[in-house]
């Protein structure tokens, strides 16, 4: 299960999925199983899996594809537009909580939170935004966002 040349879903999910295909299968040779029984069972196992929290664009789009029978190529652009709503809404929310807690933010940052497409590092605002006494503490460690703060070296 991969794509272009990358892991489409985490080790531990992809062993999962490929246990449920090959139990199945086996269930059609030995057991009978009908071919339509057996993949709306399929369909039902990984609609369960696509309700747990926490799964990342690309799996919530490999598993959507192999539910719905997108063709090829479309998870890949599903999953990249997904992502993008998920930076925007993230982005919009932590504008949002600076605004309700009257903190002043610059259009030099308001440009950073808004052009950021990292979910993990759009998370991490988000949680110091809440209870950051100056916009500066939502992006501490975060050096290329602070004004003034020296670049990143890397």
């Amino acid at each position: 299960m991969r794509a272009a040349g990358r892991r489409v879903m985490r080790p531990d999910l992809e062993e999962e999925v490929s246990g449920i295909a090959t139990g199945l299968v086996a269930a059609m040779a030995l057991a009978g199983l009908s071919p339509d029984s057996a993949m709306a069972e399929l369909h039902r196992r990984l609609k369960e899996i696509l309700e747990r929290d926490g799964l990342p664009p690309g799996e919530i789009a490999y598993l959507r594809g192999k539910i719905e029978n997108w063709p090829p190529g479309y998870a890949e652009q599903w999953a990249i537009g997904y992502a993008h709503g998920l930076a925007e809404g993230k982005a919009r929310t932590i504008l949002t909580v600076l605004e309700v807690r009257r903190l002043p933010v610059s259009g030099d940052i308001r440009d950073r939170v808004t052009t950021c497409a990292d979910l993990a590092r759009l998370d991490d605002w988000l949680d110091r935004a809440g209870t950051a006494e100056c916009v500066a503490d939502v992006f501490a460690g975060d050096p290329e966002v602070v004004p003034g703060a020296a670049p990143e070296q890397g």
